[in-house]
């Protein structure tokens, strides 16, 4: 049975990037902005152990010794598919609006456990924090942002920035970087609930015997330990969404514990689903989304 499930996710895989192909016959990568791909964060020669940054062809002589605020992205689907090129438009999108990007990839179930993606990301986070100034980012202003599962790697690998006794539990070393705020777009927070995700997913993440684990209590996202940790967060849903009460829910727990929050929350339309902001940037609801999500970020830091 486990084979046969894992099969699934490959062939999931698979049909996402044929899907992925047909995607990129209609959206137009812009201009003026710049893409520099496959930067290894780590010298081990996998493929998934890499990111690309995004920064403006367009600099004025003013902005030639100015730092820019960083965003650091990290892409969804379900911790078993997607990649980095998938978000691309997205990235390229919030560099119009001002910002280097750094878009990262990392292992996926099941060819790995969550707790590896959570060492992937945090490797990855610690490079870009080293060599920011290659980029002319600026380390006051860093942020990150992800979409579904990529929102739920990014929440947890952040918390254990501050949390010790998660990060002992997954044993995975911390990064060391200081993000202001998270955008967490569609988050696929809760990996062991009753449902179609949770019926299946927890073994494959986190191991057969994880409820007798170190980390056990931190599969719950509510954990207050977990909540606590966070900074703050910026959370996007909409009525389309099919993992719209992860978010509800996720928000609420973080009210629960005073983690300083906001939530914005479209209604029904069918062309906003689940993640529409990075599968459909071109949207006007998209860029609202990214507008809102990028002013929240600059409240933060005043």
């Amino acid at each position: 049975m486990g084979q046969t499930i894992a099969n699934v996710f490959y062939k999931q895989r698979a049909d996402f990037l044929e899907e992925q192909k047909e995607r990129d016959k209609r959206l137009k990568f812009p201009d003026d902005v710049e893409e520099i791909r496959d930067i290894p964060y780590l010298k081990d020669g996998l493929k998934a152990h890499h990111l690309d940054a995004y920064k403006s062809k367009i600099i004025t002589p003013e902005q030639e010794h100015r730092k820019f605020p960083v965003i650091i992205n990290v892409h969804g689907g379900g911790l078993i598919l997607g990649n980095k090129e998938f978000n691309r438009y997205f990235c390229a999108k919030l560099c119009k609006l001002g910002y280097i990007v750094f878009s990262v990839e990392y292992r996926l179930v099941p060819d790995c456990m969550f707790y590896d993606q959570c060492e992937d990301l945090s490797r990855a986070l610690d490079f870009i924090n080293d060599n920011l100034s290659n980029y002319n980012g600026d380390a006051e202003r860093i942020f990150a942002a992800g979409d579904s599962g990529g929102a739920c790697l990014l929440t947890y690998t952040a918390a254990m920035m501050k949390c010790a006794g998660m990060a002992k539990g997954a044993k995975v070393k911390p990064a060391q970087i200081d993000i202001k705020a998270m955008g967490l777009i569609s988050g696929m927070f809760y990996t062991n609930k009753f449902d179609k995700l949770g019926l299946f997913l927890p073994k494959y993440l986190y191991g057969k015997d994880y409820k007798k684990s170190a980390f056990a209590k931190y599969v719950n996202p509510e954990n207050k330990e977990l909540l606590k940790a966070l900074p703050p967060c910026f959370l996007v849903s909409s009525r389309g969404d099919n993992l719209r009460k992860y978010t509800l829910n996720f928000y609420k727990a973080l009210k629960r514990v005073n983690t300083k929050s906001e939530l914005l929350y479209f209604k029904k339309d069918k062309k906003l689903t689940h993640a529409f902001s990075v599968f459909e940037p071109e949207l006007a609801e998209s860029h609202e989304t990214m507008k809102r999500m990028l002013d929240y970020f600059a409240r933060i830091i005043v």
